[in-house]
């Protein structure tokens, strides 16, 4: 706060960051707008993956939303940690739509979840159990006890996942493999803690003892190539899907993602386009 006004991240920084990519905001537009052409679109009897392929389409839009505005303020790290919601996203997407009979599993997987937030109350916080009622308690536990089955290992154990592949495993299935390679290195580091995580926060030109502060460009370049990578899939995953054709044809919108990335610098990471 500064004068009584409040002011969120450095939105002055954003100028150097539209500075160093300004073909990547020249060309972003066309591809939001065909992504929220695509999820606002009505379908006159869509299938459960097709409702689920639909709402993960607008979740890679608000998530490529969050992950412009981290990059803008020179939050690059924090960029990186929302370009691998970004990827998932959009891998699950195309997963689902070239193995729609996995869908159930997907949605089954909420009765995994809301079973492991029952579990950690007991253990840990009943004293929130009486804010929970007799009939949701025993809706968690009988569609956890039918569902279970789905998602065990052959010890008994369950899996970690909706999907018996791993995301690098799905990655390959869906044509990912270059987007994954691009961020989960990185972004896994971050989001886990690991010192390789912490060593990324360092600038050893300023100071080798303490992390750096943002606003920096680093690590922006990164998440903005990764970002419009997904995204351009997820349009290419809801266009397949429905058999629809956006505002702004896909063709065109790989030609602007040559466009912005195409020739690199020192500021910008080789990053294989989309075919």
């Amino acid at each position: 706060m500064s004068n009584g006004k409040v002011v969120f991240g450095y939105p002055e920084y954003g100028i150097e960051v539209h500075k160093a990519f300004p073909k990547f905001f020249e060309v972003i537009p066309s591809l939001t707008d065909s992504l929220n052409d695509l999820t606002g679109r009505a379908h006159p009897n869509p299938e459960p993956y097709h409702r689920v392929i639909l709402n993960l389409g607008t979740l890679t839009a608000v998530s490529m939303s969050e992950l412009v505005t981290l990059a803008g303020n020179g939050f690059g790290l924090g960029a990186m940690k929302t370009a691998r919601t970004v990827m998932e996203t959009a891998i699950n997407a195309e997963y689902l739509r070239r193995f729609p009979a996995e869908c159930d599993l997907y949605l089954n997987w909420h009765w995994i979840e809301q079973h492991k937030l029952l579990t950690y109350v007991r253990e840990h916080a009943p004293e929130l159990l009486p804010e929970l009622s007799t009939k949701e308690v025993e809706r968690v536990e009988r569609e956890f006890a039918e569902i279970r089955g789905q998602y065990q290992k052959p010890n008994g154990d369950l899996r970690g996942s909706w999907c018996a592949l791993d995301l690098g495993a799905r990655a390959a299935k869906t044509d990912f493999s270059e987007a994954f390679r691009l961020i989960n290195p990185i972004s896994s580091q971050l989001i886990h803690g690991t010192f390789g995580g912490l060593a990324k926060h360092f600038d050893l030109t300023a100071d080798e003892h303490r992390i750096s502060i943002p606003p920096s460009m680093e690590y922006c370049a990164v998440a903005l190539v990764g970002g419009h990578m997904c995204v351009l899939r997820n349009v290419e995953t809801l266009a397949d899907a429905f058999s629809w054709i956006p505002c702004n044809p896909i063709p065109e919108l790989v030609k602007d993602f040559h466009y912005a990335w195409g020739k690199q610098d020192k500021a910008v990471p080789a990053a294989p386009a989309p075919a």
